[in-house]
């Protein structure tokens, strides 16, 4: 599918973004510093495949109101925080049937979809909690 509706990309996209910035900033992550142990590489695998995931929604979004994927991804690289308030603008603008002609609009999201958005806004936290545990065993 290339292409997200509103409705897929709130249930999919936006949890994956929120997750991602909340364990960069909530755990403070040091960018640029290579992590040193093997828990700390492990939060940062978790917050970049989130990252990687709610980029690609945002990408599909972008795609179903005819803008640009370019400028997505030259924002991510050169404005990060921004690109959650562009995140969430893209929630709120309405899809152009046109935008994309190699492939029809995607249908609504179903209430599968949405029991799986649900899951991804808790997973990665478990995801987090286990590696917790395991730092205090090590």
């Amino acid at each position: 599918m290339l292409r997200y509706d509103r409705s897929r990309y709130i249930a999919l996209g936006l949890p994956c973004l929120a997750n991602a910035a909340l364990l960069v900033y909530g755990l403070e992550l040091k960018l640029g510093a290579f992590p040193e142990g093997f828990i700390e590489r492990g939060y940062w695998l978790l917050a970049a495949g989130l990252g990687l995931f709610g980029a690609t929604a945002m990408i599909k979004r972008a795609r179903d109101i005819g803008s640009s994927a370019w400028g997505l991804l030259l924002g991510f690289l050169f404005a990060a925080p921004l690109m959650l308030l562009i995140g969430v603008v893209l929630c709120v603008v309405p899809s152009n049937p046109d935008a994309d002609r190699l492939e029809p609009a995607p249908e609504p999201a179903t209430t599968k979809l949405w029991l799986l958005g649900g899951g991804l806004c808790l997973l990665p936290w478990l995801a987090v909690l286990a590696l917790r545990y395991w730092e205090g065993v090590l």
